[in-house]
């Protein structure tokens, strides 16, 4: 198995002149092994992405050690997602309870609407404080972000979270170039804002992935809306039910995502201060490679 972990279990079974169930029960109750497929994931990392990660949620873990849950209500998440006509629904949505020899129902393949609308949501510890919508047509450069910043979240800060305005705050948002424009950059400064560093290709270290946009899109699958808006008034009734419901609070999760960067410790070298060196020069090799390379207008 060790060569090849691919083999079926007749293989084996050949090769030692053992009945296929006496190779089995080996393998699951003496070497406590299973048969798995490869698991989905989103991109493959390189090392230096790997180390950007590691390097990120090393930073943040030693900071909320040193916070506590301050620190996690000091943060403000938010980013943009497209708000779709019909989005299928989910597989475990799909489940039925039936008795035992009652037949499945079927279910095909089906593809999400193209016709849809863009939507910018900001959140927190205590659920989510804006929704906005993009116009049509409305491409988000750093010109258009910065003025929602200014225009749309500030005024919503005042009115729902003040003490937002009234502590440093910390932005933490994915490197898409709108984002890190430098006319937002200025702006945060002007603001004493801190921005928290957020590597590429880490959904799991998004509050804003992991927590707000599945429960905001999941009453949402499986319906299909014949106007835009429907499908908006439909995503306000799912953030006003999440409001109410405090469903999506789990900005906590952050702090737990974090500690798996230990399992990287083994990878460190002796040189400590050396790596801590390169480390930060793959951070600004990388910072400068992904303008290029990702995605660069939302549209």
């Amino acid at each position: 198995m060790d060569s090849d972990c691919r083999q079926t279990i007749r293989q084996p079974a050949g090769q030692t002149g053992l009945a296929p169930t006496t190779v089995l029960h080996i393998l699951k109750e003496r070497l406590s092994m299973r048969k798995i497929a490869s698991r989905w994931v989103p991109h493959q990392l390189t090392e230096m992405q790997k180390w950007l990660r590691y390097d990120a949620a090393r930073t943040h873990l030693e900071r909320y050690e040193r916070e506590g849950d301050a620190f996690l209500r000091r943060i403000i998440t938010l980013d943009e997602t497209w708000a779709r006509l019909y989005q299928p629904e989910l597989k475990r949505q799909s489940n039925e309870w039936r008795h035992h020899g009652s037949p499945r129902r079927s279910k095909f393949r089906q593809n999400p609407i193209n016709v849809k609308v863009m939507v910018i949501l900001v959140y927190d510890c205590d659920g989510v404080i804006l929704t906005r919508t993009v116009p049509p047509q409305q491409t988000v450069t750093g010109q258009y972000y910065c003025s929602f910043l200014e225009h749309n979240l500030r005024p919503a800060l005042r009115k729902k979270r003040r003490h937002f305005l009234q502590n440093a705050s910390l932005i933490l948002h994915d490197n898409a170039r709108p984002h890190a424009a430098q006319t937002v950059t200025d702006l945060f400064k002007r603001w004493s804002w801190e921005v928290l560093y957020h590597p590429p290709y880490s959904p799991d270290l998004s509050p804003w992935d992991y927590d707000l946009i599945p429960k905001m899109e999941e009453p949402l699958r499986g319906t299909r809306f014949q106007t835009v808006p429907e499908i908006l008034a439909a995503v306000d009734r799912s953030i006003q039910t999440i409001n109410k419901t405090g469903a999506a609070t789990d900005m906590t999760l952050l702090e737990r995502s974090m500690p798996t960067y230990k399992t990287a410790q083994v990878s460190y070298k002796n040189d400590k201060k050396e790596k801590e060196q390169t480390l930060k020069m793959q951070r600004e090799n990388l910072k400068a490679q992904s303008l290029t390379e990702r995605q660069g207008y939302l549209t």
